[in-house]
Formats: C-alpha cells, structure tokens, sequence
C-alpha cells in the first residue's frame, strides 16, 4: 500500500490532540488511514512514555479486543471508560494531522482518566485488519517487546 502524505512529527501530534481534547495528555494512541480507496493504508502512532500507565494499557488491550470483535462480525458494544467527556471530532483531528481519516484515538489525561474516541463505520475489512495489527503492535511495544518508535507505518 502506498502512503501518499505522513502525519507530521510526534510533538505535533500530541499537541494538536491535546488542544481537540481541550487538556494536556499524557499519554495516546492513534490508529488512522492514510490515502483513499485501494492505495488506502493505516498508520499509527503512540507516545513514547505511553508504559507508564496500567490505565492506558489496558485501554489499548480493550481497543484491540473490539477491533478483533468487529473482524469476527459479533454484534458487541464498544468499551466503555466511564465517561465522554474527553470525545473528539475525528474529522477534524484528521483535518489537523493531515490524514484521511483517524479510526481511533486512546488518551490518557493528567488526571489519570481514560477516554477513547473511535470511527470504524464503514471500513474495509483490510483496512480494519490493519487497524487490529497496530493495536496488537502497541501492546507488544507496552509490554516491552518492541521499542516504541515516534512513528509507527504500516
């Protein structure tokens, strides 16, 4: 799959999904899709301090557990983490990183909580095994397994 443009630096992902957030986060974990149709490819990233919360892990394990549970076509709800406050329009987070379309966002505030906005309506399969793929990827980054990188390309 070809990439056709690349999210901009680290510091500027964290800082744009912060102001979306309307908080500073600690931690987050990007899934989106780069290019359209069949040049379309997923890309992701997560922040190299992400370990430090049992929280934000279990977050992404909970992510991963959906994504495999929408490849499997089960009719399951989506995690839920105790509040919506910390929504965020993915429209317009894709706007600001420059990405076709951002699939799911985990974030971890400074106050410890976790919120997860997510879009899988209407994806291709391909595209949603990918996404899967990184959400595996970043529990074996968590766990120590795999360096965290700044950026994460598949």
């Amino acid at each position: 799959m070809t990439i056709h443009q690349q999210p901009p630096a680290s510091h500027d992902i964290s800082a744009a999904l912060s102001q979306l957030a309307g908080t500073e986060l600690q931690a987050l974990a990007l899934v989106c899709t780069v290019g359209d149709g069949p040049a379309a490819s997923v890309a992701a990233y997560i922040t190299p301090d992400a370990a430090s919360s049992a929280m934000f892990r279990h977050a992404i394990e909970m992510e991963g557990s959906y994504s495999d549970t929408l490849l499997s076509f089960d009719n399951n709800e989506p995690p839920y983490y105790g509040s919506d406050d910390r929504r965020i329009d993915l429209g317009l987070a894709a706007d600001r990183l420059g990405v076709d379309r951002v699939l799911c966002v985990v974030m971890l505030d400074a106050a410890g909580k976790v919120a997860v906005t997510r879009d899988y309506d209407g994806l291709e399969v391909t595209l949603l095994e990918a996404a899967n793929i990184q959400f595996n990827r970043f529990t074996d980054m968590l766990d120590g397994v795999m360096k965290i990188p700044t950026r994460t390309v598949q």
